[in-house]
């Protein structure tokens, strides 16, 4: 009966290494990482066409003025972020 391990033992024997583990947590922060960034740009870029749209409808000049002085050097810094964090794009 000594010979047979119980589950317990077999568990506490196979753990996986403490490199695994981490190297497995800094690929999926990696990850959310990226999707965090492009959902932002995406989001940022989309904003910046329905304020487009609008101010083709409305004449007023400041929605234009707030589109070139901040919406799009946000998205551009952004997009830039994201294609330097994946290598080879």
């Amino acid at each position: 009966m000594e010979a047979k391990a119980t589950k317990q033992e077999n568990q506490q024997n196979r753990k996986k290494p403490r490199w695994l583990k981490w190297v497995i947590r800094l690929i999926l922060a990696y990850v959310l990482l990226l999707a965090v960034i492009l959902s932002v740009t995406i989001i940022i870029l989309l904003g910046t066409f329905i304020v487009v749209i609008i101010d083709t409808f409305s004449d007023s000049s400041g929605l234009s003025e707030f589109i070139d002085t901040n919406l799009v050097p946000l998205t551009n810094a952004l997009w830039n972020l994201f294609t330097w964090l994946i290598p080879g794009l």
